[in-house]
């Protein structure tokens, strides 16, 4: 666990990417799962990296729905 000081009296400690089997699963990008299931896809690596993260159902939906919306406008002129 990293720790950050907050007050000299506390400190906050969060998950590293190496301690969190599912956080690190959802950082890693473009890697093939040991069983060589096809890789999730952009959105649903996003959803899992937010969840592993403990974010609110609501952040999640405005994240995915921002993704979208830059996908959709980022490809349209192709």
């Amino acid at each position: 666990m990293a720790s950050v000081a907050l007050r000299p009296s506390r400190s906050f400690s969060y998950p590293t990417a190496s301690e969190s089997s599912a956080l690190a699963f959802a950082l890693r990008v473009g890697e093939a799962d040991p069983t060589g299931a096809p890789k999730p896809r952009l959105l649903g690596r996003v959803r899992a990296a937010i969840r592993a993260r403990h974010y609110s159902r609501r952040t999640e939906k405005a994240y995915v729905a921002w993704i979208r919306r830059y996908s959709s406008s980022t490809t349209r002129g192709s």
